[in-house]
């Protein structure tokens, strides 16, 4: 584990309808936390479902480029900038996701939902659907578009219990990005949704203890993921040491740098 880490490449940006805050207050709040690299990683607006409060609309795609680009050369003595997308995983949308990622410097995936239009595995997350979550997910790091699995905990968030369905999961997940070379990130905004009532008892839904000591049986490489929806998030200092406590013990290895594949 570490104490601290000088870049965060899971931040988001108003366009998504549930993040705050202008583009350029997150680069000047990155710098004043003393960040070397920030990546942007909006949520990926498909061309033909829209969920405005869950994802940038498809329509605003140039213009989060156009913004995030020029701020990139703006800052560029300051900041290294990186201009990505958080994407949801789909079959039908790879041809999609392989033109997008033309476009941009990197890609993460965040797991939301079942299908594009809906289903998430936060509302309510069966074996079933957890197993479907590990099918998404790991089709992504074989795609080779992601660079990191953003929260690959998630399907907890749905669950009540741990189940021998989210073992599996867990080295499966585990197994893929070790295979894929995916970084698998902890993610330091879970703690904010609050402790949930698992039948192993009370717990924050990520990171989730129990998934990640099945990670830590794995050569995996973590990276910590702020997941910034308002610039000031950047700059909680406390953020990585009170997640830490949640991980303190496991034998996770966190690389030193953000890997782009």
């Amino acid at each position: 584990m570490k104490s601290k880490q000088d870049f965060n490449m899971h931040t988001h940006t108003k366009r998504c309808g549930h993040a705050y805050g202008d583009d350029e207050q997150y680069v000047l709040a990155a710098i004043d936390a003393g960040f070397k690299q920030l990546g942007f990683s909006e949520h990926i607006g498909y061309t033909w479902f829209d969920i405005p409060t869950d994802r940038m609309l498809y329509r605003d795609t140039n213009d989060y480029l156009t913004s995030i680009y020029h701020l990139k050369e703006k800052y560029r003595d300051k900041i290294d900038i990186k201009v990505g997308f958080e994407i949801e995983y789909y079959d039908s949308e790879v041809d999609f996701l392989k033109d997008m990622r033309e476009r941009c410097d990197y890609m993460i995936v965040g797991q939301h939902c079942k299908y594009v239009d809906g289903f998430g595995f936060d509302y309510l997350c069966r074996d079933e659907d957890v197993r479907d979550y590990t099918d998404l997910v790991c089709k992504a790091m074989r795609s080779g578009l992601v660079s990191c699995l953003a929260h690959p905990d998630y399907f907890m968030l749905g669950c009540r219990s741990f189940s021998k369905a989210c073992e599996e999961a867990a080295h499966q997940i585990a197994q893929c990005a070790v295979d894929c070379d995916v970084l698998l990130e902890v993610n330091l905004k879970g703690r904010k949704s609050g402790k949930k009532p698992y039948a192993q008892g009370d717990a924050y839904p990520y990171p989730y203890r129990p998934f990640w000591e099945i990670i830590a049986q794995y050569p995996v490489q973590c990276v910590y993921g702020y997941d910034a929806h308002v610039p000031v998030d950047l700059l909680d200092e406390r953020a990585i040491e009170e997640c830490n406590k949640l991980i303190e013990g496991l034998n996770l290895t966190f690389a030193d740098e953000f890997k782009i594949k």
